[in-house]
């Protein structure tokens, strides 16, 4: 498989962890159709333990007796979005109470976040409040946002400061204030070897990376993983998070094979919990500024063996498409 990078690097080279790639080429020909996606080419999900495709609705009864779901995305891929809709509405339909946690937002963001959701303004007045430190295809998430808050579903800002992120990426710890070090999060240095082998692999992606030490973007991207699992165990122990499933939405890299954001809670506050990927099946868009800022990396089955568990509980996608291929060719 050739991995390409989605996101943008310049001037925010170090935002890596928002969009590292896990491109799962396969063609399936057993497909089924959810009720929840009206806006989209038909996508499946595959039980990837059992081995079979099932209908959203066994994976939504299995999701609903776990304290955390992940789901796992390409950032601007608007299948994943959707499939972030259907998620919510099928577990919010069921009456279960849940919880939305974003890695679009920081921690340091949740009192805007709060504030939002409190009101009736459209999201541009939360984009407004955040200045300089939105997502610039927050967009992408405004039919999920806007769900939840009709839905009374409380978002959650997960992530590191970008700032802080860039200069852990750039300096390293010793680059930071005793106050910058005070608000770190425990196991940084916990990164499991495996992980660390999968991120180096793939980061060489990064045109900027190339024949350049690793040793503090894969730093800089467990800052990113452990900040986001503190804040999804600090809630599921709060008094307004007990009982609540907590819906992470994050990027495919922070939840794959378990690493990241999984690994953290779970040390942290070990409940049950199911991570859903989403393959990116052909449908990812680079930009000419990406495809300049990347090169083409040659990923194979074989490279990634050492793994040895699957990555994920669920896979959601659609069949492959070919470069150019219109979507509504799989309709």
């Amino acid at each position: 498989m050739t991995l390409h990078i989605s996101e943008d690097i310049t001037g925010e080279m170090f935002r890596l962890a928002a969009c590292l790639i896990c491109l799962i080429g396969a063609w399936l020909t057993v497909t089924s159709t959810p009720a929840y996606a009206k806006r989209t080419a038909e996508f499946f999900i595959v039980d990837l333990l059992m081995g079979e495709p099932v209908p959203m609705e066994v994976m939504l009864d299995d999701l609903a007796q776990v304290r955390v779901i992940y789901v796992g995305e390409i950032h601007t891929i608007a299948r994943h979005h959707q499939f972030q809709e259907a998620l919510l509405q099928g577990l919010t339909d069921r009456g279960l109470k849940v919880a939305l946690g974003l890695e679009m937002f920081t921690d340091e963001q949740q009192p805007l976040l709060d504030r939002w959701q409190r009101g009736t303004q459209p999201l541009e007045s939360l984009r407004d409040d955040l200045g300089e430190d939105y997502w610039t295809n927050q967009k992408d998430y405004e039919p999920l946002l806007l769900m939840a808050r009709e839905r009374g579903v409380p978002i959650l800002g997960l992530n590191a400061p970008s700032k802080l992120v860039r200069k852990v990426a750039r300096q390293g710890l010793d680059g930071l204030t005793p106050a910058e070090r005070n608000v770190l999060p425990s196991g940084l240095d916990r990164v499991d070897p495996l992980n660390d082998r999968l991120l180096r692999l793939r980061l060489q992606v990064h045109r900027a990376f190339q024949e350049k030490s690793l040793d503090r973007i894969v730093l800089a991207q467990a800052l990113r993983d452990e900040t986001m699992a503190r804040a999804v165990a600090r809630f599921l122990e709060s008094p307004e998070g007990k009982d609540r499933i907590v819906l992470v939405v994050a990027g495919n890299g922070h939840v794959n094979y378990g690493f990241g954001i999984p690994a953290g809670v779970r040390r942290r506050f070990d409940v049950p919990s199911r991570t859903i990927v989403s393959s990116e099946s052909g449908e990812l868009v680079l930009s000419e500024t990406e495809k300049r800022q990347s090169v083409p990396v040659e990923i194979s089955h074989e490279d990634l063996r050492f793994i040895r568990v699957p990555i994920g509980d669920y896979l959601q996608l659609i069949p492959l498409r070919e470069p150019g291929e219109n979507l509504a060719s799989h309709q």
